[in-house]
């Protein structure tokens, strides 16, 4: 597990740290080692945030963000996991927050730590996977039924998602679908520059198949069989 804490009070920080530790070696044995990373302020933290399992959040001395808009700031870049606001100087209760977000008082007991941290296992692994789509700027995290199909462009390809939005990131088709197949059996390398997601085909043709948006792309060789197997099993299934 990967556990991020972003507290502006370093003594809090490094006592969270040594709980964390404690925590860590008492479950190595049966779900793996605790992983923390700390950071006094929040932008490094917002730079990559999806990376992390859980966050333990308490900013209170900071004149740009407190904990509150910092949770905010997470849960617009789509983070699901469970979030921690740490209550000190300022109770983050009287806030409004989703679901995902829990508190904790300070100072942090070690049996309640423990309790949060079992609940954050237990998301995680019920969680559905993301997959990573980066541009020059921005990065992305989606599901597979965010992806609809990803074209090659010249040197980008272009990813269509669901909800009509376009990601263009530096990479191939195949570089991509390499990435997914394993894992994403309704993806499809329909030839050397294209990716379909098969639950999205709404006809099949001879040698073509035509997405519910309305694209249509050719199919090479023997993945128009892939093509249709997965068309029929994912029509069987509804």
């Amino acid at each position: 597990m990967h556990i991020a804490v972003c507290d502006d009070n370093i003594a809090d920080r490094r006592q969270l740290e040594r709980l964390l530790k404690r925590e860590s070696d008492k479950r190595a044995p049966k779900s793996g080692n605790l992983y923390a990373d700390s950071f006094g302020n929040s932008s490094a933290l917002l730079s990559n945030p999806m990376q992390y399992d859980i966050f333990f959040i308490d900013m209170c001395h900071s004149d740009s963000q407190d904990g509150a808009r910092l949770a905010d700031d997470l849960l617009d870049k789509g983070v699901k996991m469970p979030i921690v606001l740490c209550c000190s100087q300022i109770d983050y209760r009287r806030f409004s927050f989703p679901d995902n977000v829990f508190f904790l008082d300070k100072p942090i007991k070690g049996e309640e730590l423990s309790a949060v941290l079992d609940h954050a296992l237990e998301i995680k692994a019920n969680s559905v996977p993301l997959i990573e789509l980066r541009e020059e700027v921005d990065t992305y995290y989606v599901t597979e039924p965010d992806i609809l199909y990803a074209e090659t462009e010249g040197r980008m390809l272009n990813v269509t998602l669901n909800n009509g939005r376009m990601v263009h990131i530096l990479s191939t088709a195949e570089n991509l679908f390499s990435q997914l197949e394993e894992s994403y059996p309704t993806f499809l390398l329909s030839n050397e520059r294209t990716i379909i997601n098969c639950r999205y085909i709404r006809e099949i043709g001879s040698r073509r198949v035509k997405m519910t948006d309305g694209a249509s792309f050719k199919v090479m060789g023997k993945c128009m069989e892939y093509a249709k197997q997965i068309y029929q099993e994912l029509r069987s299934s509804q």
